[in-house]
């Protein structure tokens, strides 16, 4: 674990040695430091950051060669130094993450990310079986009283079934995209069910649940169709390879 990010502290250190030595020695490397965060981490604000500062230092340099003397000048030059290290102070963690995310994902401008919930994410996917998320469905199932969210969750299972059937790079993805967030919603859900209290609050708790569980099947379902319609184009695919493969032998 690092300062920032679930990579090491070495890791942190060769990826980000230009800003570290930006907030150390901010006379001359904020900008480009801004610049290389900015690119590398696709963050606009830095990039535009960068066109700034550069300026900033571009014309505070260019006013003291001829202003040297000026008390007020040596402020604003230390100002303007001083500002450039603590941009690249408040960005560098936002930036390492996006660092590590873009090793593991396709990260695009202008875009957030919840670095510790994909982390959560990430973490889950590697030691959750499809088998074992859809026994933890069979049990809260089993847990759930509610009618209504007992077909949501089975039909989650058999749509898990479906998507997931002998594939298993989209079983990864599947898990990794949906078990935390649905094994925490039926978690939720079943407290509010223990807790049996009766108020506006909880009951617009349970109806949210409800709501979302049925976005989720809608999602599947989606998700189960662009699998069939990638495989239909997969056949399409094989299919011409092997006439063409057939012609070129001249047995077609």
């Amino acid at each position: 674990m690092g300062w920032f990010t679930h990579q090491s502290k070495n890791w942190e250190l060769k990826v980000g040695w230009l800003s570290y030595l930006a907030i150390l020695f901010p006379f001359v490397l904020p900008p480009l430091a801004m610049l290389y965060m900015g690119v590398v981490g696709k963050i606009k604000n830095l990039v535009i950051a960068s066109i700034l500062w550069s300026g900033f230092y571009v014309g505070g340099y260019f006013l003291y060669l001829f202003y040297k003397d000026s008390g007020r000048l040596d402020i604003l030059l230390f100002a303007i130094l001083l500002s450039g290290a603590l941009v690249i102070a408040m960005y560098l963690k936002e930036f390492l993450r996006r660092v590590h995310l873009k090793s593991i994902i396709k990260i695009r401008w202008n875009t957030d990310y919840d670095y510790l919930d994909f982390m959560r994410r990430k973490k889950i996917s590697e030691v959750l079986s499809v088998s074992d998320f859809i026994d933890h469905l069979v049990t809260w199932q089993q847990e759930i009283k509610q009618q209504e969210v007992r077909g949501s969750i089975a039909s989650m299972i058999q749509l898990t079934k479906s998507i997931t059937k002998d594939n298993k790079h989209i079983s990864e993805l599947f898990i990794e995209r949906h078990a935390y967030s649905i094994e925490n919603m039926l978690q939720q859900y079943h407290q509010i069910e223990l807790s049996k209290l009766d108020n506006d609050i909880i009951r617009l708790a349970e109806s949210k649940i409800r709501t979302t569980l049925l976005s989720v099947i809608n999602a599947f379902e989606n998700e189960l169709s662009n699998k069939t319609r990638y495989n239909h184009l997969t056949i399409d695919v094989d299919s011409e390879v092997y006439i063409q493969d057939l012609k070129n032998r001249g047995l077609l």
